[in-house]
């Protein structure tokens, strides 16, 4: 049995035009692969981590102990190379206490952007359920912009729904 050629390697062979004039179950066979190779890349990705964390971890923890910190970068020398050991910060914060501090500058006298940035976030499925009035409200601070465009092929199974669909006729004759 030949082996099949490696999916990003695949890919890489083609040429825009070439990709461009694919059948599409062509174009979704090799997407399959693609995100295939990108979920296994992934978990061997984590395997990997978890061997050197494992391998180094208790190491690292002592350097980051003897440095008196709990998180950030130690290095260290084994076996020929560098180990860079990284345990990052991740600090949350309660957005009910910190409303509540927030208030507690303003009735000290003191401007809360001075030490805090402050900003308002909005869902939009929120916002679309406002009364009118207070929409209106808002509007003018309200930008929408389109991200980045996406695709994906699903194969049509006859019987099983429309062929293709647009936004709110989806589903309907047209």
């Amino acid at each position: 049995m030949i082996p099949e050629p490696d999916a990003l390697d695949e890919v890489g062979n083609f040429v825009m035009a070439e990709l461009e004039s694919l059948p599409l179950a062509d174009l979704d066979r090799l997407i399959q692969r693609v995100s295939a190779a990108e979920d296994t890349a992934r978990h061997y990705k984590q395997f990997l981590q978890a061997v050197m964390h494992h391998r180094f971890g208790e190491r690292a923890q002592q350097l980051r102990q003897d440095a008196g910190k709990a998180t950030g970068t130690v290095r260290f020398a084994d076996d020929g190379f560098t180990v860079v050991a990284d345990l990052p910060k991740r600090t949350e914060y309660d957005q009910r206490k910190l409303k509540e501090a927030v208030e507690a500058l303003r009735k000290w006298g003191e401007n809360p952007e001075d030490y805090v940035s402050l900003e308002v976030k909005v869902a939009e499925a929120k916002y679309m359920a406002w009364p009118p009035a207070v929409r209106q409200l808002f509007e003018p601070a309200r930008t929408l912009k389109a991200g980045k465009p996406t695709y994906k092929l699903e194969r049509i199974v006859a019987g099983a729904g429309p062929e293709a669909a647009n936004d709110s006729k989806y589903g309907e004759e047209i």
